[in-house]
């Protein structure tokens, strides 16, 4: 009784088929809250004993030919957290762990302790670092590129009060190269009508006190003189007291009946260009100073603003991700400093990537070699920041699935049990 006995077998094997794809289901189910899971679907073909005779082929049952994965869009949920990061449109995140090389849609990245960007593994997240060589590197917030350290530009705007006190220019202390030094700032306090710290960065980016004080030495003018503390710039071997000034430069400012300069500034000339020399081992900073606009009436001295373009060095406050994956730190000192970009990965085939766990695919002979690219150039998806992929699993769907494959793993058993009855039968008759 062949046919009987296929029965069998076609029962036999839709139990097992309705098992896997029952558990593929239950995969799926329980992947639901798993960031950038895309779910998969048992595929079944039919199993045929032997060649048969055209028009009397019997069936033998059902398998699962494949588990294929579902690789559609998933729902993005906004975090607020700048290294969560998610691909709208095509692409992976590039991992690496030493040589190997995976990929993944889940973007929930984080720091490691040396500064690197990693996943919750701690797999390193390639890209192109900004100081790299230009190929797949691992991406670390430390690698800070900083611009306009040192100071090159002072600019000083306010008011001086014509009615304040005349001064002679020459009884004005000036605090010489003595050493040590013997003018004190409060001895040219007393001669000021107003003063004001300006902060300058020398090449290294330490920071350095410039005291510019305004002294009326003449109807409708005033002298300014800028200072630097004398431990800035006094050879190291000789210094015996610290906090005295050396002048570094002096302009003579003349106003107008108007209470206007006169003559008038020109635009992109200085008051002063001061070359300091100062003992850390930097670089001389030479430092234009302009005080524009810069006014004289009878009302008290103020400084209305203060501007200079160094920056010092900064550490790195908080970051960003654009949506070309370009890695953008906010730096203490104000500036902003490009990281790098992240790298993206496409494959001629996606459905032929291998799972291997950890939200993670390799390559494999049927998804061919990975593309690496940048977001948002040719085909390659846009990082979106401070959002994840949710997963694409439909709960609602996988329970209407399970409820048909239960029915299909209930009928299968049946045919096995009534098959067995049968022959049970034919037993008896002997």
């Amino acid at each position: 009784m062949p046919s009987i006995i296929n029965g069998l077998f076609a029962g036999r094997s839709g139990l097992s088929s309705h098992g896997n794809a029952i558990a593929v289901a239950g995969d799926n189910i329980s992947n639901a809250s798993t960031i950038g899971f895309k779910a998969n679907r048992a595929e079944f073909e039919t199993i045929i004993a032997g060649e048969g005779v055209l028009g009397r082929q019997y069936g033998s049952g059902s398998t699962v030919s494949a588990v294929a994965t579902l690789f559609e869009q998933g729902t993005l949920e906004f975090t607020g957290r700048p290294l969560d990061l998610a691909v709208a449109g095509n692409g992976y995140f590039v991992l690496a762990k030493g040589d190997e090389r995976f990929y993944t849609r889940a973007g929930n990245f984080k720091l490691d302790s040396s500064g690197f960007i990693v996943n919750q593994e701690g797999l390193a997240v390639l890209g192109f670092p900004a100081n790299g060589s230009g190929a797949l590197e691992p991406v670390n917030i430390n690698a800070i590129q900083q611009n306009s350290v040192e100071t090159s530009d002072v600019s000083i705007a306010g008011n001086v009060n014509a009615s304040s006190q005349l001064v002679d220019v020459a009884n004005i202390p000036a605090p010489g190269v003595a050493v040590p030094p013997t003018t004190t700032y409060a001895d040219l306090n007393k001669f000021a009508e107003y003063s004001t710290v300006v902060d300058v960065f020398d090449s290294l980016g330490q920071k350095h006190s410039t005291t510019f004080m305004f002294f009326h030495t003449g109807v409708n003018e005033f002298t300014v003189r800028a200072y630097v503390n004398n431990e800035d710039v006094d050879p190291v071997a000789t210094l015996t007291k610290t906090g005295f000034p050396r002048q570094v430069g002096q302009a003579v400012l003349t106003f107008g009946t108007n209470g206007q300069r006169s003559p008038a500034p020109v635009p992109g000339t200085p008051d002063i260009t001061s070359t300091i020399a100062w003992n850390n081992g930097s670089n001389a900073s030479t430092i234009d100073m302009t005080f524009n606009p810069m006014t004289q009436y009878s009302a008290n001295s103020n400084i209305l603003s203060v501007s200079q373009d160094g920056t010092g060095v900064g550490s790195v406050q908080s970051l960003s991700v654009g949506g070309d994956g370009k890695i953008t730190a906010l730096l203490s000192n104000g500036q902003n400093s490009t990281l790098g970009q992240l790298a993206l990965a496409t494959f001629p085939n996606q459905e032929g990537l291998s799972r291997v766990g950890g939200n993670l695919m390799v390559a494999s002979t049927d998804s061919g070699e990975a593309v690496i690219g940048r977001p948002e150039s040719g085909s390659y998806g846009t990082i979106k920041s401070g959002t994840v992929e949710l997963s694409t699993v439909d709960i609602a769907s996988e329970f209407v699935k399970i409820i048909t494959l239960q029915r299909g793993f209930q009928a299968s058993s049946r045919v096995i049990t009534t098959i067995n009855q049968l022959l049970n039968d034919i037993i008896q008759l002997a």
